[in-house]
């Protein structure tokens, strides 16, 4: 069952990949959609009750309301999934566990090479790096700047 699972969620995303590449098709689909939520009252009383006309003026107004609406929120899908696509884009992270060496702060890649940590980093997101001194390394590497000053007075 479970393997069942895994088959059909697998050829899913495969569909949704593919339709995300056309958009024809996609625009397509969402016509489809729009046109049978439009029909969808007229279609179910065409089956239950065969003795109301299939353009009756109600299944007209309700099909109108309902494609009307239906176009609103697949406009506003289409918005959402447009800005999601852009976020994800623009957003790369780093997951997982980072081997890194506790003395120099090498990271081991993958490969077994160890990277010094800007490049690692720069290399897999869209970091870039400044470099500049924080207050306590300043003191250490320039004491005459900070000669007669007490600790934690300049920030």
């Amino acid at each position: 069952m479970k393997r069942l699972l895994l088959m059909t969620r697998d050829t899913l995303d495969g569909f949704l990949f593919r339709l995300q590449q056309h958009v024809a098709l996609r625009v397509a689909i969402g016509i489809l959609v729009i046109v049978l939520m439009s029909n969808l009252v007229a279609i179910v009383d065409l089956f239950l009750r065969p003795e109301i006309p299939y353009f009756d003026i109600q299944h007209v107004v309700v099909g109108l309301v309902t494609g009307a609406v239906t176009t609103v929120l697949f406009g506003m899908l289409s918005i959402y999934v447009a800005s999601m696509k852009r976020a994800m884009r623009e957003i790369k992270t780093l997951e997982g566990l980072l081997p890194i060496c506790s003395k120099c702060n090498k990271i081991r890649t993958p490969d077994n090479r160890w990277d010094v940590l800007e490049k690692f980093i720069q290399d897999r997101t869209e970091a870039t790096f400044t470099h500049s001194l924080c207050p306590d390394c300043a003191r250490q590497l320039y004491p005459e700047m900070y000669a007669g000053e007490k600790p934690g007075e300049r920030g």
